[in-house]
């Protein structure tokens, strides 16, 4: 159960702004990047086969293998679109994910001295900015490399990446130590996943009924949306329990102290855990965000040939039933298990998915995908949760700013190393990549297996010792 004196007095009023926000921010997220993709994939057809009837392409809301699977020729084809438009998807990867490692770096740690409010705006605007520039493209018809450019303006004000950092330190500052702070980040990461849920079921449709003109318009207009509400977020971080002295390099150092150094605050959790945690949570996001980077691609070819609207039903089903399955999940468990268990368990999970997706000979076997991995995802908000458990009041925007880095960093990683092997390998075997991924999901899984050697008597009173310090603090 969660006590009353776990939780800042007066939270609602800025934890219901922000999930509002988030809600918004990523459901514009995840319909311009359906959007994009699917309008990139159809532009790399003009560009490829230009002479091609447009009966033949996305446009007509059909997917495109549906229409070629019985021709040489036209498999020949769509794997020569496909290479292409993945080595594409890579270039606006990079753009965008290299900046990110430094301004996510920087900005997030810049929030435990002014604050969080000014860089959580910032990260929001630099998400509109960047649809609408991309809106602007597909109405005017622009180069589709510019895509590339409007990528990197976002990267350089933070994006999501810096947004949710954000977010998560805010959520940090409204609760204590203890099993409530894990609960609310799950409960946040469930609204942002429902953003998710509405952009990917929406996407396709809207791209077939409005096309991707005014599609990309929408998620524009929903990343406005989030921007304004979150003008109304107050800021959480009291003078008090800001830092006083600002230093780059001291932001760096700050970083790595947490897996270099021990907290002698914390003296009970050990650096070998904070290692473990984010090794564990670097490979489980690199195989996430790695595989979404060619997942549509990945549907739209044979043997699944799904059309836009399949791919939102598809991807809207599956996101809806994991974050309703994983909410549940962690709420029930965290009666009888620890967090560390509890994610090992969602890391199991993970790894049937990724296999079942890798070896899918039909559609059947994706929908079995999704009912066994369904709580694979938990992993992700229990390690930030632990994390943040470890961690004091006055660093949290550090320790968040570092899991930004390692997203970002995963994100980059995971999207070149999908995308490369996906444009080789599809022309052979197109489930590889799933495959290679399952692969790091299981190294994540043995590592943590290792955290749950800690003992559950140290474990509850290592909790109720750091939550008694952040109630005093």
């Amino acid at each position: 159960m969660i006590s009353n004196s776990e939780i800042r007095e007066g939270y609602l009023r800025i934890f219901i702004p922000l999930c509002a926000a988030d809600l918004f921010l990523f459901f514009s997220v995840v319909m311009a990047m359906y959007t994009s993709y699917e309008y990139g994939h159809d532009a790399f057809w003009d560009i490829e086969f230009p002479n091609r009837s447009k009966t033949m392409s996305n446009e007509s809301g059909q997917s495109i293998c549906g229409t070629t699977n019985a021709s040489v020729q036209g498999d020949q084809e769509e794997q020569i679109v496909q290479a292409v438009v993945s080595k594409w998807n890579l270039y606006i990867s990079i753009a965008q994910g290299v900046p990110l490692i430094f301004s996510s770096l920087f900005f997030s740690s810049l929030s435990d001295f002014f604050g969080r409010r000014p860089f959580l705006l910032l990260g929001t605007l630099g998400v509109c900015i960047k649809y609408c520039l991309m809106t602007l493209a597909v109405i005017f018809q622009w180069n589709v490399y510019l895509f590339i450019l409007f990528s990197f303006v976002d990267s350089l004000c933070g994006s999501w990446v810096t947004q949710l950092a954000i977010a998560m330190s805010i959520l940090s500052d409204l609760t204590a130590s203890g099993k409530s702070r894990s609960f609310f980040i799950a409960v946040f990461s469930f609204v942002f996943g429902l953003g998710f849920s509405l952009g990917s079921f929406l996407s396709g449709y809207m791209v077939t009924l409005l096309g991707y003109d005014y599609s990309m318009a929408i998620a524009c207009g929903l990343s406005a949306i989030a921007f304004i509400i979150t003008c109304f977020i107050p800021e959480t971080l009291s003078n008090s329990q800001r830092k006083q002295n600002f230093s780059c390099m001291g932001n760096v150092k700050e970083i790595f102290r947490f897996y270099m150094k021990k907290d002698p605050t914390y003296a009970g959790f050990t650096r070998w855990k904070f290692i473990t945690l984010i090794l564990s949570f670097t490979l489980i996001m690199m195989s996430r965000l790695g595989s979404s980077a060619f997942e549509t691609f990945y549907l739209l070819d044979s043997p699944f040939c799904f059309s836009p609207e399949k791919i939102s039903i598809f991807e809207t089903a599956r996101t809806c039933i994991s974050e309703i399955m994983i909410l549940a999940f962690i709420k029930l468990m965290q009666r009888c298990l620890r967090d560390e268990v509890i994610a090992f368990l969602g890391s199991i999970s993970s790894v049937a998915l990724f296999i079942v997706f890798g070896i899918a000979p039909s559609t059947t076997f994706l929908y079995i995908a999704v009912i066994i991995g369904s709580i694979g995802m938990c992993s992700i908000p229990l390690i930030r949760g632990i994390l943040s458990k470890m961690t004091p009041i006055h660093n949290q925007g550090v320790l968040f700013g570092g899991i930004a880095v390692v997203e970002n960093i995963c994100n980059l990683t995971g999207s070149i190393i999908g995308n490369a092997i996906y444009s080789e390998t599809v022309s052979f075997y197109k489930g590889t990549a799933y495959l290679v991924f399952a692969g790091f999901l299981f190294v994540a899984m043995v590592l943590l297996m290792f955290l749950m050697k800690d003992t559950p008597q140290n474990y509850n009173r290592k909790g109720t010792v750091s939550s008694q310090t952040d109630l005093i603090n």
